[in-house]
């Protein structure tokens, strides 16, 4: 099994050490870098269905395995801001997390999909139909956004998350969906119609900052088709005035 470090504060990055003979499975376009004596294959990881499980779980349809023919190095990270979590997968205990949270893993983990326990989960939930499930035996990592928070949950307790804010947790854990209460909160509190219900035992990750949300608010800093549009035409008319001047010395 190979050796992991995590580097970094807020843009984080994991780095492999890799014995001869050593593997890691990783998502694919987290790759950064691979010392001399590592191999980088891409396969379907276990065949065509394989494939479509995972990619109906919000992976790639591909997977990437590096494999050492001598020591070395890889190196994985995530293109937005957030923190990586280590998850301890085991035989009778895996993970389930959002699509797009998976970053690299031991080779003795299978990456599959998992369906929601309930069709209004899967509706509201904000993952879709379908979660990541981490079964097998090793060490997995994922990418949280922004900070990430764990809890721990005993039997019966129970755990309100905002559906986009909720990024991993142990298959022990019940998940479902429940409606905001009242008028005025659904109206006015400015979270959303639904919260993922929780319920223990287990450990649950939680995400401070999802990509979505972080990309819902930017967009009204980023320039539009339209802005650019007027801003390359004011550009052009500008350096038409400044020709037409040197023109006339």
């Amino acid at each position: 099994m190979p050796k992991y470090q995590i580097v970094g504060s807020d843009l984080q990055a994991v780095v492999c050490d890799m014995g001869a003979g050593e593997k890691v499975i990783a998502e694919t376009g987290h790759l950064l870098a691979l010392t001399d004596g590592l191999q980088l294959d891409t396969s379907t990881g276990g065949g065509i269905m394989s494939g479509i499980k995972r990619a109906l779980g919000g992976a790639s349809f591909f997977v990437n395995e590096v494999s050492a023919a001598s020591p070395g190095k890889a190196i994985f990270a995530s293109p937005s801001p957030g923190k990586i979590q280590e998850l301890d997968v085991t035989p009778g205990v895996g993970w389930l997390c959002q699509p797009h949270v998976f970053l690299c893993c031991d080779p003795g983990i299978q990456l599959s999909a998992a369906m929601t326990q309930r069709f209004a989960a899967g509706l509201f939930g904000g993952t879709g139909f379908i979660l990541q499930n981490l079964t097998g035996e090793g060490k997995s990592f994922i990418h949280v956004g922004g900070a990430c928070l764990k809890l721990a949950l005993t039997a019966g307790q129970s755990l309100r998350v905002e559906t986009g804010a909720l990024a991993a947790f142990e298959s022990t854990v019940t998940y479902d969906i429940e409606m905001v209460r009242g008028l005025r909160s659904v109206l006015f509190s400015g979270e959303g119609l639904w919260f993922a219900h929780l319920k223990g035992p287990g450990t649950v990750y939680i995400q401070s900052l999802a990509l979505p949300k972080l990309a819902h608010a930017l967009m009204p800093y980023l320039p539009s088709a339209q802005s650019n549009v007027q801003g390359g035409g004011a550009a052009m008319a500008l350096g038409g005035i400044i020709g037409s001047m040197l023109n006339q010395d």
